[in-house]
């Protein structure tokens, strides 16, 4: 039998950070309603930014409700404790969580996909009654479903709708041949430009994004920019405890990867990297993903003893680890679409001071660059990423100094900010 659960005390989620407000808040208050597939307790960026948002509001004054699914990022398994359930009713933060079922699957296949966020799409729309009335709605994509959904709650709440952009679909499904030319490839872009088009505010994480949206809009307003920030917690220092859960001597050197095990983080070629090392450079993976079986198998059919991986942790827990380390990697495939990428990971990961190696082109390796933050190599290339790791262990003056380059930027970049950019959006929109 269906039925609905309501969590009032026992879900609390822990604060991404803490606000100090010196003097009162003098806008109005809004009821904002937040559509977000992935949120909070899982783990991941999106996960990450829309909790941040959610927190940040919701103590500005504002009522905030998001709509997200049941927790299965990145397992594809839903807890035993929502079975039965359609909706849940979580109320133990500052804002309201309306959580609904999806089709999860351990499988990731384009069938399992599409049901995954076709069924997140009809159960995030059908609830809204619920959610009460709403002065704004937000829609953060992809996927480009939830951002649908978003679309067909403000229009019946009667209510602005902004669209918050993290990565430009179908553009990179293509680029990872998870979308073939044809029709799906048609109807994916249309719905695209829909969602643009109907938008009252568009807001995404880098220019480029910007421009390709102001470009299939066509009309004002442009497209806002409001990049990923970081969180006080990655400034924090590293301790022999970070060091001693990767398992790695403290004479060792170690890059480490944290994140989404996917296809567009080209992960096997940091393995062909380690392989090249011939041991000398330690390579730690902390995360989950589709990817990581295939990568795991890989390491052990090689026999490469200087590679070890690890579950996805809290950032509470990841955080010393990644200021434990000598270097941070932030990998992006070659095609083309993911030069106007920057991975929220990349402002985490300068945060701890560690010198960064981004494998990538185009923005991410621009910015790094630019604030000399660590090395950029072309992605996918293993002799580079070996012999960028190397040259960090063999210059460890200048590995220190890249990393207290990077850490200065990241404080230009704090999440916290972002938010309140974010916050006059949605007062200008409503």
């Amino acid at each position: 039998m269906m039925r609905l659960a309501r969590r009032v005390d026992d879900n609390h989620l822990p604060p991404l950070f803490t606000l100090n407000r010196t003097q009162p808040h003098a806008k109005r208050r809004l009821r904002i309603l937040i559509v977000s597939q992935y949120f909070s307790p899982e783990i991941g960026a999106t996960q990450t930014r829309m909790q941040a948002f959610a927190e940040f509001l919701a103590a500005c004054g504002h009522a905030v409700t998001v709509i997200s699914e049941f927790p299965n990022h990145p397992h594809g398994v839903i807890p035993s404790h929502y079975r039965g359930c359609v909706v849940e009713d979580d109320r133990s933060n500052h804002y309201r969580i309306l959580r609904v079922w999806v089709k999860a699957n351990r499988e990731k296949t384009r069938s399992t996909r599409m049901s995954f966020y076709l069924s997140y799409m009809a159960l995030a729309t059908a609830i809204a009654p619920f959610a009460g009335p709403a002065d704004v709605v937000v829609a953060t994509s992809p996927p480009l479903f939830a951002a649908a959904a978003g679309l067909a709650i403000a229009r019946v709440k009667r209510a602005p709708f902004v669209l918050d952009i993290r990565d430009l679909w179908p553009a990179a499904a293509v680029s990872l041949n998870e979308l073939s030319p044809g029709f799906s490839l048609r109807a994916a872009e249309a719905l695209e430009r829909l969602l643009y088009r109907q938008a009252a505010v568009v807001v995404a994480v880098t220019r480029p994004f910007c421009e390709h949206i102001d470009r299939m809009r066509g009309s004002s307003p442009n497209a806002v920019l409001i990049p990923n920030g970081t969180l006080d917690l990655f400034f924090r220092n590293g301790d022999s405890g970070g060091r001693e859960r990767l398992g790695i001597p403290e004479n060792r050197f170690v890059v480490t990867f944290a994140g989404t095990h996917g296809i567009a983080q080209a992960l096997p070629s940091v393995l062909d990297a380690a392989e090249q090392t011939n041991g000398d450079i330690e390579f730690a993976f902390i995360g989950e993903g589709p990817a990581k079986a295939a990568l795991v198998a890989s390491a052990g059919a090689r026999a490469l003893a200087n590679v070890t991986f690890h579950p996805n942790l809290p950032l509470d827990e990841v955080a010393p680890i990644l200021a434990a380390s000598d270097a941070l990697l932030v990998p992006l495939a070659a095609p083309a679409t993911f030069a106007d990428f920057v991975p929220s990971k990349l402002f985490d990961f300068m945060a701890t001071g560690r010198p960064v190696i981004v494998s990538a082109a185009g923005e991410a390796a621009r910015l790094v660059d630019r604030t000399g933050a660590g090395i950029a190599v072309q992605p996918e290339d293993p002799a580079a990423l070996a012999t960028a790791a190397r040259w960090l262990a063999e210059h460890p003056r200048e590995a220190a100094g890249m990393g207290r380059r990077g850490r200065d930027f990241a404080r230009t970049r704090l999440r916290h900010v972002q938010a309140e950019r974010l916050e006059q959006v949605l007062q200008d929109a409503s």
